[in-house]
């Protein structure tokens, strides 16, 4: 039995009778059945049969065991963990020690997921390397940016401690058997973890590519993953008015076929939630932003996730949510009790417009934003879900990682694509490497260098 409130999800807001005629009605969910049993049981088969390891992740104690005591003995060497990734490698681990920690003996944890030296260099300069380890996280070794930053690090270590004190301050968490990292990792001693096999960036939030820094700073990683058992529970109904994922998904399938609304809006009331967004821009956009239907035709869907913050987006967004083009819908996410609240004191009881506030908690003030803004929202006409967890745990965010990786597999289902793959991000990196001067794209750096000489000077202003 679980020993925390399980997340509640509230879909009244994509129905007529508060939204109006943009609304939907329960049979235009139930007209959907038979598609979403097929979906749901197509999962479990490809599930039973270990094609989607990630729902595994959770249920591995082993695993997790593991990356808790290699944390453990980071914490006891070090102060400082320095995560060199990007995408995958690193937001869900940010999302997670935003919301919840770090922890009192936790460590310091800093993500570098971008190349912009000056934020490199700058963190260089303020940590003291002496108290800072380094974990590179990537998959194969061919992520640049990733391997990039590795470099960089790596010679300034051994420049600084030789080569024994860089491998004494290096773990790659990289594949168990193959690629460029799993080679010089294996060269070079450097302790390792892995990435299970089968498990793609987006999916791998509770893996050693995730767990180990979120752990590291002190956070509950068994909390997390029961956070996430529990969900996988109510995520494996087959009936979608018993599955918060199926019924999600639904839900925002049909508000991007039947309403146009290609925006999805993920809106915290809570900044420690923030990252969080985050991590589920890629893992929404990625996953279901593709050209080619399973089977080969060109379909060009995904909604395009947008981040907010409640309230600090009533004062900048909202307006065109609720006043512009119906293309958009927006869920919420709440939390109903906020540790460490501050009460709004008595003061100038003579106006009215100050004297309303005092004896409010802030929290209480905040999660009545999120209401207004839904039921505003209502009133025009706007789809909207609500989100909501008791308070801002581990088992909070071990629910919401496995609810939004479960409901994503459910949509790519319902849109007919593969929401497993990427290709649409491959050209990019095809092209920076023939730009850096990559061996074997001598071919493809001389069409870049054509089709960048096809620019007209007359558009580009001086």
């Amino acid at each position: 039995m679980s020993t925390f409130e399980p997340l509640s999800l509230d879909v009244n807001g994509f129905f007529d009778h508060m939204v109006g005629v943009r609304g939907f009605r329960r049979e235009d969910v139930d007209a959907l059945a038979s598609r979403i049993t097929a979906v749901l049981k197509d999962l479990g088969l490809r599930r039973e049969a270990g094609k989607l390891p990630f729902y595994g992740l959770p249920y591995d104690e082993a695993m997790i065991d593991t990356v808790a005591t290699v944390a453990d003995q980071l914490r006891s060497s070090y102060s400082t963990l320095v995560v060199l990734g990007i995408g995958g490698s690193a937001l869900g681990a940010k999302a997670a020690i935003e919301a919840v920690g770090p922890t009192d003996g936790g460590m310091r944890v800093e993500v570098l997921d971008n190349i912009d030296p000056t934020t490199i260099r700058c963190l260089l300069a303020e940590i003291d390397l002496e108290k800072t380890v380094f974990n590179v996280i990537s998959k194969s070794g061919e992520t640049a940016e990733t391997m990039a930053q590795f470099l960089i690090i790596r010679d300034m270590l051994i420049q600084r401690f030789g080569q024994r004190g860089y491998r004494e301050r290096m773990l790659a968490t990289t594949d168990q058997h193959e690629g460029v990292l799993r080679r010089v990792a294996d060269r070079e001693k450097l302790r390792t973890l892995p990435v299970p096999a089968g498990v793609g960036g987006r999916f791998s939030v509770l893996s050693p590519v995730g767990l180990l820094p979120i752990a590291a700073a002190g956070l509950d990683i068994g909390r997390i993953c029961e956070g996430a058992r529990a969900m996988d529970v109510r995520t494996s109904l087959v009936d979608v008015w018993g599955n918060p994922a199926a019924l999600h998904g639904t839900l925002l399938y049909l508000a991007a076929t039947r309403r146009e609304a290609h925006v999805h809006v993920l809106m915290p009331y809570c900044d420690g939630l923030l990252r969080l967004a985050e991590w589920y821009g890629q893992l929404w956009a990625e996953s279901l932003g593709k050209r080619h239907a399973l089977d080969g035709s060109i379909v060009e869907v995904g909604q395009t996730p947008v981040r907010a913050l409640g309230a600090t987006d009533q004062h900048s967004q909202v307006q065109l949510y609720v006043e512009g083009p119906h293309d958009k819908v927006v869920t919420f996410l709440r939390v109903e009790h906020h540790d460490d609240d501050l009460t709004i004191p008595h003061a100038f009881d003579e106006e009215e417009s100050l004297a309303y506030l005092g004896g409010l908690n802030l929290g209480a003030l905040l999660n009545m934003e999120q209401r207004a803004t839904e039921l505003a929202l209502a009133e025009a006409g706007r789809l909207t879900s609500v989100l909501a967890v008791s308070k801002l745990d581990e088992a909070a965010l071990g629910q919401l990682f496995h609810l939004f990786e479960a409901q994503t597999l459910v949509a790519g289902g319902l849109f007919g694509i593969n929401p497993l793959d990427q290709p649409g991000v491959e050209a990019g990196k095809e092209m920076t490497r023939a730009m850096a001067g990559r061996r074997g794209y001598e071919k493809l750096a001389h069409s870049v260098d054509q089709r960048l000489g096809a620019k007209r000077s007359n558009l580009v202003l001086r």
